[in-house]
């Protein structure tokens, strides 16, 4: 799980699709809700937007809920998906502590503040002082304090990032929508054709589909070099039946766009035309789902903008009807052959 987090992260920031947004360059915000409820972006805008420091009103808000605790961050600039460099230190900290007083020391020295596994501050400063750490404590009731200097620290949050959670990337992406099929309860990773019945199973397989892209060069590099070695590969992959089924379907696979981008362009366009996501399934180069919006009249251009992404041959509403107060929209689409 770790190795397919890592992945999926370092597949992010390559595409840009994702940033960190460090501390000194963002404003961290606890909220204690008086109850669990679904959070999505239009209703963190609506109640929080006024407590950014920021006048500029191009202020991006990464909020990521746990049970009833809300953290917000806010950040200057137009919107974007951020990881905050705080919310990983905090997902590795919460392994050995519940109760600390994190201090990074560096040109501008970092702090973070956990209080009951709870993440209740987070900030910067020049210099921290030894009158800053007593007022925290103080502040907190808090005895624990680590300090760590900025050499060591470079490692420290690489290692940190493998600690995120699938649901903490569904908060920072803005993925906020329900499967029809929710009875999957175990996914073998390159079962083909995939069945996404949740956003979390699209970010395992993805992850997951590099790292076998990856290992599949790697045997084609050995096939090549020695014809014994690669006899000995072919018995051992036919010995396999998980790898053998992995092996043959990768050949076809691997002739289209990635799966994975082209599923974050489909999410990314229907959450910008304020429509929701019903359900998905992905096969070879076909990609069938739902989608949700007030009225129909949107579906052309948010046709055309697909287009535009280069990603697909062909994509096209092919059935629409009215329920309630909405239009339940029917899509399918073919990936462009790399």
């Amino acid at each position: 799980m770790k190795k397919a987090i890592r992945f999926f992260i370092n597949l992010l920031l390559e595409k840009d699709i994702v940033r960190f947004s460090t501390i000194e360059n963002s404003f961290f915000l606890y909220k204690k809700l008086d109850k669990k409820i679904k959070i999505d972006k239009n209703i963190i805008n609506l109640n929080y937007k006024k407590e950014s420091p920021y006048s500029n009103d191009k202020t991006t808000i990464v909020s990521i809920a746990n049970n009833d605790n809300l953290y917000l961050w806010f950040i200057k600039g137009d919107y974007y998906n951020y990881i905050p460099e705080a919310y990983i230190l905090y997902r590795k900290l919460l392994l050995d502590y519940t109760d600390i007083i994190f201090i990074i020391k560096g040109e501008i020295d970092k702090v973070i503040v956990i209080k009951d596994s709870i993440l209740v501050s987070s900030f910067s400063k020049s210099k921290i002082s030894r009158n800053d750490i007593i007022l925290l404590q103080d502040e907190f009731n808090l005895n624990k304090i680590v300090e760590i200097k900025e050499a060591e620290y470079q490692q420290y949050i690489k290692d940190a990032i493998e600690y995120l959670k699938f649901s903490d990337l569904l908060y920072i992406l803005n993925i906020k929508f329900d499967f029809k099929d929710s009875a999957i309860k175990a996914v073998q990773f390159l079962a083909l054709p995939v069945f996404i019945s949740s956003i979390v199973i699209t970010i395992a397989v993805a992850s997951y589909y590099f790292y076998i892209e990856k290992e599949k060069d790697r045997l084609y590099s050995l096939y090549k070099k020695d014809q014994k070695l690669n006899y000995k590969i072919k018995t051992k992959i036919e010995n396999n039946q998980e790898k053998d089924i992995i092996y043959q379907n990768l050949s076809k696979e691997f002739r289209y766009i990635d799966k994975s981008i082209a599923l974050f362009e489909i999410l990314k366009k229907t959450d910008d035309m304020n429509m929701s996501l019903n359900y998905i399934k992905i096969y070879e180069n076909h990609v069938n789902y739902t989608i949700k919006a007030k009225n129909d009249n949107i579906i052309p251009i948010y046709v055309k903008e697909l287009f535009k992404s280069n990603l697909f041959e062909d994509i096209k509403n092919t059935n629409s009807r009215k329920i309630k107060d909405y239009i339940e929209v029917t899509m399918s689409g073919k990936l462009k052959e790399i």
